[in-house]
């Protein structure tokens, strides 16, 4: 493909009045995933000079719960500071609207917002109801409090800002970059490695969950081509995460969730290939089912956007 047609919002970098080469942007990559890590650090070293216990005192149940939410709260919110850093440099840089990262103004930019939180939650249920029809684990109400309740729906939020910026970093900069130089096959494959590998130092991380990263990651970069934005993927990548965590109680790439409207418990001795394990439901063959399917739809909607355009006078 040549990169002068190269599809949205691929062809962003384009744009650019003094483009990022592959190199720097794995330097912005870097610098930018640094600068989310600075409030978490801040947290880590309060604790340690005040004494304060991240998991909380027996005798002080409720201080711990606190704890444990802010520190989540804090963990998510700080990926904003990743987009902070990109914005910057896509401005100052690049000076080329933060907008051709994958956000253009278009009609309907809501509705496909929506639809791919919906396509997230949909996805996610899938995922959950064939473990729980196996009987490979029990699904139960959690009676969270009001507090928690409360924090549960501001946590989509949080997640909401936490999937943006790792698609607006991945399927957008580091996309643009590489498709720029390479094309658009060699941008799609070096940003799924290089999504699998931000998560590869994750709890239960293991082959099949690393498999299903890669499949995610190439999900993501073909729903992003048949929507021609990220509104879509932003909007999928951050409910996937806040249904696994905030709605069923399951773990999220590893990490378990502090509040939950639903818990998930193991039936005794659970097939971790069903169930996902410590990992959470990413580390399923029932998901690697699910994304091989998305990737398919996802690619097949492309291809018939793609030719639409292509037959389409303007």
């Amino acid at each position: 493909m040549n990169v002068r047609t190269l599809p949205a919002p691929t062809a962003g970098m384009l744009r650019a009045q003094r483009p990022t080469g592959i190199i720097m942007a794995f330097v912005v990559l870097f610098i930018a995933l640094l600068a989310q890590t600075i409030p978490t650090v801040g947290i880590t070293i309060a604790d340690s000079l005040t004494g304060a216990s991240p998991a909380g005192a027996a005798s002080e149940p409720a201080l711990a719960e606190t704890h444990e939410r802010v520190r989540l709260s804090v963990l998510l919110l700080s990926f904003a500071l990743t987009i902070g850093v990109l914005w910057l440099w896509v401005r100052a840089k690049e000076q080329r609207p933060f907008a051709s990262l994958g956000f253009e103004p278009r009609r309907g930019a809501l509705r496909v917002a929506l639809r791919g939180a919906g396509i997230g939650l949909a996805m996610l249920i899938v995922c959950l109801l064939v473990p729980l029809a196996l009987g490979e684990v029990q699904l139960s109400w959690a009676a969270p409090s009001g507090a928690g309740a409360t924090f549960i729906f501001l946590m989509l939020a949080a997640f909401l800002v936490q999937g943006s910026a790792e698609e607006i970093l991945l399927r957008g900069f580091l996309t643009q970059a590489v498709a720029r130089r390479w094309g658009l096959v060699a941008a799609v494959i070096i940003q799924a490695v290089v999504f699998a590998a931000i998560h590869g130092a994750n709890a239960g991380v293991g082959v099949l969950p690393v498999v299903n990263l890669l499949l995610f990651a190439t999900f993501a970069s073909f729903l992003s081509l048949a929507d021609g934005s990220l509104w879509g993927i932003c909007a999928m990548h951050g409910v996937w995460n806040w249904a696994q965590g905030n709605l069923f109680g399951v773990a999220v790439s590893g990490n378990a969730a502090a509040d939950s409207l639903f818990t998930i418990t193991s039936s005794g001795s659970t097939n971790e290939l069903i169930s996902g394990g410590s990992f959470g439901l990413e580390g399923s063959l029932v998901t690697t089912a699910v994304y091989l399917i998305g990737v398919a739809i996802a690619w097949r909607v492309w291809r018939a956007r793609r030719g639409h355009d292509e037959t389409t006078p303007v």
